[in-house]
Parts: C-alpha cells; structure tokens; sequence
C-alpha cells in the first residue's frame, strides 16, 4: 500500500517535486537549527573569552600599580636603612672619640658614683 502511494507520488511530476522541495526546506531548517545552535556556542565562547582577557589586563594593570607602590616603597626604606647606618656610624666614632679622649689614669670619685646609683 505504501509501495503503492510512493509508486504514484513519483509518477507525478508535480508531486515529485513537491517532495524534493518539502525535503529540500526540511533539510534547510535542520541546517538552520545545527548551524543555529553552533553560532550561539561560538558566541558564547567569545564572550567568555573577552571577559578573561579583560579580567586578566586588569590583574596585570593592579599588579603592575603594586610593583610601582612596593619599589617606591623599598627605595624610601633603603634610604632610611642608609640614614641610620651612617647614624651608627657616626655614633660610634664619636663614641671611639670620647673613650679615647679618656686618660687611663682617669677615675671616678666615689661621691660620684653615690650619686649616679641613687638617680
């Protein structure tokens, strides 16, 4: 019966190509649905893309910022470090001054001492 029905649809012109047209749209639409979905992916795809790209040039750009701060930073304590280093420095040598300024000989009175120990 069906052998029957598709013997006669291709018999006819008109309706043979009324089937090749219906498959042929058929065929249209599926790729239309593929290729759809497809697009939406890649698109999807891209926009994440995009996003990661922008969220990395900004960690770039802020660690960057962080460098600048922190070298500013070092700079400013390597000076102070400098700073008191030559403090030291210049303690101890007035320190040296003083102590060898002192005769050996050189001794405290113990009224002196009395004194310094009640303070």
């Amino acid at each position: 019966m069906i052998a029957t029905i598709l013997g006669a649809v291709w018999q006819s012109p008109f309706l043979r190509k009324l089937v090749i047209g219906a498959a042929f749209l058929g065929g249209l639409f599926v790729l239309h649905q593929v290729d759809k979905a497809a697009a939406v992916r890649i698109a999807r795809t891209g926009l994440v893309a995009k996003a990661e790209l922008t969220a990395a040039r900004a960690e770039l750009q802020e660690l960057k910022r962080r460098k600048t701060v922190a070298d500013a930073v070092n700079r400013e304590l390597q000076t102070e470090i400098e700073k008191a280093t030559a403090d030291a420095e210049a303690t101890a040598q007035e320190l040296e001054h003083h102590v060898s300024t002192v005769e050996d000989s050189c001794v405290v009175q113990p009224a002196l001492v009395d004194r310094l120990r009640n303070r």
